[in-house]
This record gives structure tokens, C-alpha cells and sequence, in this order.
């Protein structure tokens, strides 16, 4: 990948903000008969983890769209990917207001007001690639959504949103802000012409739309489906419990609870992850015992998870995130089931993952958060070979019944292609 130059930008006659760089070799672009979207978010799809999986699942792996990525963040120049893409900033001045005491006012003003600018790379980009639909991701909630929303009715094209989780998750929001920040969140998920909700409890919380949907994150495809599970035995040592996934907000702390919690079992844990927010005395103990891996890439980690013996999902407990634990679905949920162990939630009732888990008998579920209790349930699951080939039983049949990717991307593929059409009569 390489900076622009003035032979890459010749018709893009731009002096916007922060500089732009990219991958694009003078935007020649022709047309095939593939859906071509615009994909403008803070989260590109790229070949990691969570959501950025998720969507290069959907749009990378499968050849159903042509695909342009516009995106704010750096990750993106992290892989080797096969779409052109343009990489963009806020404005000089505003990047230098965040990092002043101002910061979490000019964080807000940047989520409220700076998404109405399009910058102008981003435009021409829109503008010569000619989209059948301009894609965003509008949860968590970003200025980036509300530059796709601009793009698209300046084209005059479908404007397609995915509510991956709540408004507020994994944003630091100044309390004068938050109420001004939900309504524009839930404008927006008005205003989209397709909507695509992570569950049925986003559904059931942004409410009523003419054309919204449940989409599923979609997980890989099953390691091997020819491989007899054999559980695990507790004569051969101790368990090996299993995490990977996000280490932020309330899911450090669980962890780091659960683990201090383990001493003297027959567990030893294995944690996968970033933007861990445990404390840092934790962090030092459990880099030095290799309990703590560190991110690594999904290839890796399909590697190290046919070593352990349990998967945990953890979901919040508490007020400030029971909105949020109700309406996200977590991808490493659907990744679990097909990496064919016995599952384990440690949620409330509420939670999507023991709703769904419920519904299938695919995980043991423990919905208090004390943390030796979840520990009582993990040696339980690990003594009982019976229980823990039903749930790895029960977890094929949630994925084949519900949860298998050419399912999901069904989904998004009907509603996109019917959404162009309608637009082109």
C-alpha cells in the first residue's frame, strides 16, 4: 500500500482535513453485475476478530458484492486485503482539540456534528466508484455513520446500517452528551432504508422500522465435521478453560474474578484478547504464567482451541451494561459452536447468549455473578463426559438449525438485492 500522489488524486480534487491514503490505483473502476457497496465505517472488514470478521465474512470472502472501503481506522493497513480502500481522519484541528483536556468535548462534538462534513476524498472515492448502496455500521455509534448517510443521499442511493451493539458500548460519553447521542442513534436506525439488527433483542429495542431485519454475526464454518468429540476426563490433569474475545469494559475485571477464583481447582485458563481492563497487577501475573496470550490472529487461534476443553463466554452483569449484553450477539458465540467443545455462559438471564443457549440447551449456563460459583459449574461440566458431549450435540444442532453463515448471509444478501432492485424501477 502506498501514499497517495498527485498521479493517484488527479481528479480528486481535494483539501480536506487530515490527508487520506489508500490502496487505489487511480480509481479505474468497471462495472460487473455484483452488488456494489460503498462501505464507509469505523470498523472495516478485515480477517480478525468480532465484527471486522463478521462483515469480511460476508463481503470479502463471498463474491456476491463489489465492495469499496472507506474507513477512519488504521487496522485496515494491518492485512494484506483484496478491495481497494481509503483511509481518512477528522480534521487537523480537531485531531489536535482531542488531545487536549478538551478531548471529551471534542469527542462528542466529533460524534454529533463532524459526521455532517463529508471529507472530500471519501466523497470523490463515492463518487467515481458509483455504489448501488452506501454500508455503515451504526453500533456502538460513530461519526463515520453519519458521513455514509451523507454519501448515500448525495448519490441517491440505499443507505444499509448494521446495529451491532448499543449506542454507548465501549464509548466514553460525557453524561451531558448521552441523551443527544441515543436520539441521533435512534434516528439514524429510522432514517436507514435497510437495517440490520444483531438480534432480536436490538430489534426489539430500537422498535418498529419498515425494513429492518435480524443478521446474525456469522461464524466460521465447522473445523471438521467428520471429528468425534471426546470429552474431557478429569484423569488427565486439569481443564483447560478457553476464552477469546474482547478484554474491555466489564470483561476484564469478570475475568480477572474468575481466574483469582480458580486457585487451587482443576482449571488453568487460557485468555485470548485486547484493551484488556483488568488491573495491572493481574496483567504482570498473568503474562508471566502465560495465562494471557495476547491477540492473535484466527488462524492461530483455531489452532490453540483444539487444546482446551471449555469455552467461556462471559456476559455483564449490572445496570450499565444490561441494555447493551440484551441486545448484542457476540461472534465468538457462533464461532464456539463450531469449534466443537462443551460451551459454558457466565450471563444474566436477560443476556442474548443465554436466551439463545436456553433455546438449544447448547451451553450450561450460570446467570449469578459470583465468580466461585462459576467456578463450581466449570468443574461440574469437566467431571460430567455425559453432559458435555449433549451440549457440543446440542451446539451442532443451534448451528445447523440457525447459525450456519450461508443461512445468515442469505439474509443480507435477499434484503440487498431486493433493496437495489426496488431502487432501480
Amino acid at each position: 500500500m502506498r501514499t497517495f500522489d498527485a498521479n493517484d488524486t488527479a481528479h480528486l480534487m481535494d483539501r480536506d482535513s487530515a490527508g487520506s491514503i489508500g490502496n487505489l490505483p487511480g480509481l479505474t473502476m468497471p462495472r460487473d453485475k455484483r452488488i456494489r457497496v460503498f462501505y464507509l465505517s469505523y470498523t472495516p472488514p478485515v480477517p480478525t476478530w468480532g465484527g471486522a470478521m463478521s462483515f469480511y465474512r460476508h463481503f470479502v470472502e463471498r463474491n456476491d458484492f463489489e465492495i469499496f472501503v472507506a474507513t477512519d481506522s488504521a487496522e485496515v493497513q494491518q492485512y494484506e486485503v483484496p478491495y481497494q480502500f481509503l483511509l481518512f481522519d477528522v480534521p487537523k484541528w480537531l485531531k489536535r482539540m482531542l488531545r487536549t483536556r478538551l478531548y471529551r468535548w471534542s469527542w462528542h462534538y466529533n460524534q454529533l456534528i463532524a459526521g455532517y462534513f463529508v471529507p472530500r476524498r471519501v466523497w470523490e472515492a463515492a463518487r467515481v466508484f458509483k455504489p448501488d448502496l452506501v454500508f455503515t455500521i451504526a453500533g456502538s455509534w460513530n461519526w463515520t455513520a453519519r458521513v455514509a448517510q451523507r454519501v448515500a443521499r448525495r448519490l441517491r442511493v440505499p443507505l444499509v446500517a448494521s446495529f451491532n451493539d448499543w449506542f454507548d458500548f465501549g464509548v466514553l460519553m460525557h453524561p451531558y452528551f448521552r441523551g443527544s447521542i441515543e436520539r441521533a442513534f435512534r434516528k439514524f436506525y429510522r432514517d436507514c432504508d435497510l437495517a440490520f439488527c444483531t438480534s432480536e433483542g436490538m430489534l426489539e429495542a430500537l422498535g418498529p422500522h419498515p425494513n429492518a431485519h435480524v443478521l446474525y454475526p456469522t461464524g466460521c464454518s465447522v473445523l471438521d465435521n467428520k471429528r468425534e468429540f471426546v470429552p474431557f476426563t478429569s484423569g488427565s490433569g486439569p481443564a483447560t478453560v478457553f476464552f477469546a474475545g474482547s478484554l474491555s469494559a466489564w470483561y476484564g475485571p469478570m475475568l480477572e474474578q474468575l481466574v483469582r477464583a480458580s486457585s487451587g481447582s482443576q482449571l488453568r485458563f487460557e485468555i485470548f484478547g485486547s484493551h484488556a481492563s483488568w488491573s495491572q497487577n493481574f496483567d504482570s501475573a498473568v503474562r508471566t504464567t502465560g495465562v494471557y496470550k495476547g491477540q492473535v490472529t484466527f488462524d492461530e487461534l483455531k489452532t490453540h482451541v483444539q487444546e482446551a476443553d471449555l469455552l467461556l463466554l462471559p456476559m455483564g452483569f449490572g445496570n450499565e451494561c444490561a441494555q447493551i449484553e440484551r441486545t448484542s450477539f457476540k461472534t465468538k458465540f457462533l464461532d464456539y459452536l463450531t469449534f466443537q467443545k462443551p460451551i459454558i455462559v457466565w450471563g444474566p438471564e436477560y443476556s442474548s447468549a443465554v436466551r439463545a443457549a436456553r433455546e438449544f440447551d447448547a451451553a450450561e449456563c450460570y446467570t449469578s455473578p459470583n465468580a466461585a460459583g462459576c467456578i463450581t459449574t466449570l468443574q461440574n461440566i469437566a467431571r460430567n463426559s455425559e453432559r458435555q458431549k449433549q451440549l457440543v450435540a446440542n451446539a451442532r444442532r443451534m448451528y445447523q438449525s440457525r447459525f450456519e453463515p450461508s443461512r445468515i448471509h442469505a439474509v443480507l444478501l435477499r434484503e440487498c438485492e431486493k433493496l437495489v432492485r426496488s431502487q432501480r424501477r
